[in-house]
């Protein structure tokens, strides 16, 4: 039992290459991580999610052996198949109706700062979770509208992510959408605060107030895509609503470290680019997501600023959608 806490706890930080378990301290590791992360299940589902973890196990060895700038780990996904955790999780980015905001003007300047980080500055909220619900969307929605208001009135407020799911009929609630619908939703009606409309992970009836309702934005606008400077330029300015795909090994482990390769840009999960920055020795996007503050870096993700990655879009995609609300 005591090497299978040890193991576990090297596996929560993804510090390990190669721990050799037998099947007693196989057991005695899910029971440790069932605990950890509050799992419960009948007695049907026990013997299936066992078998489920101990193949992602195996995945997490053969991975950390062969990569050393990124770790992958148990975490609160780990007794998922791949196509569970794409279904459930990686399923609530849908570009709508192919209508786009419109284009932006940034042009690619040089003298950008080395590094940028919006949470040093106050204008990002605490890192959300948006449960089994394809809401990601509202998530990258709310997040770049606490920005910039944040930016604007120098006061952050957490905006709520249900009267979105619940009320922008442009968009289908817990079966995803598209942030840039989602903003003319916002600029038409305001946001209110999550504490007067909170986050149930499911669809529901529109219960907007529109006396309570924050004005955030007038508009949105489109980054230019494929650009690694341009999103930089962006993230000078404001945080930024992502798009990526998310659905694979790469993004279910995730542990630490840049991500710059194991997913494609088959966009399929919206997120919040916070800022950019090096980690060792490769530049990164800082990524905010909404799987709640223990799955990945507290939260985040960080992946490849590189151009060169998925033809252009870059890592998972980040280059292919950024968008911002406007004034």
């Amino acid at each position: 039992m005591q090497k299978a806490l040890i193991v576990f706890a090297l596996l929560a930080i993804g510090a390990f290459a190669s721990i050799p378990i037998n099947a007693q301290e196989m057991k005695s590791l899910w029971s440790s991580w069932k605990m950890y992360h509050g799992k419960a299940y009948t007695a049907a589902e026990e013997t299936a999610r066992l078998a489920i973890f101990e193949e992602n196990y195996k995945k997490i060895i053969k991975f950390n052996a062969a990569n050393e700038d990124i770790k992958f780990a148990l975490n609160k996904f780990a007794d998922l198949t791949s196509t569970e955790f794409k279904s459930i999780y990686a399923s609530g980015y849908k570009k709508i109706n192919n209508r786009h905001a419109p284009a932006d003007e940034l042009v690619e300047v040089g003298g950008l700062p080395t590094t940028v980080d919006w949470r040093s500055k106050g204008a990002v909220t605490k890192v959300k979770d948006q449960g089994q619900c394809g809401s990601c969307w509202t998530f990258a929605t709310t997040g770049v509208l606490e920005g910039w208001y944040q930016i604007n009135h120098n006061t952050l407020l957490s905006f709520s992510e249900q009267q979105i799911v619940d009320c922008d009929k442009s968009n289908d609630g817990c079966d995803g959408g598209d942030p840039v619908e989602a903003l003319t939703y916002t600029a038409d009606n305001g946001v209110e605060l999550e504490a007067t409309y909170p986050y149930t992970a499911q669809d529901g009836t529109c219960k907007f107030k529109k006396a309570v309702a924050v004005k955030t934005n007038g508009g949105s606008k489109l980054v230019t895509a494929q650009s690694t400077n341009g999103l930089k330029t962006a993230l000078v300015r404001q945080p930024v609503s992502v798009a990526i795909e998310a659905d694979e090994d790469t993004f279910q482990l995730y542990s630490s470290g840049v991500i710059k390769s194991g997913c494609g840009d088959s966009l399929d999960h919206a997120v919040l680019a916070v800022g950019y920055t090096t980690v060792g020795n490769d530049e990164a996007f800082i990524v905010k997501n909404s799987w709640g503050s223990s799955w990945g870096q507290q939260g985040y993700v960080y992946l490849s600023t590189s151009e060169k990655i998925n033809n252009g879009n870059g890592a998972c995609g980040i280059l292919s959608q950024p968008v911002v609300p406007t004034n």
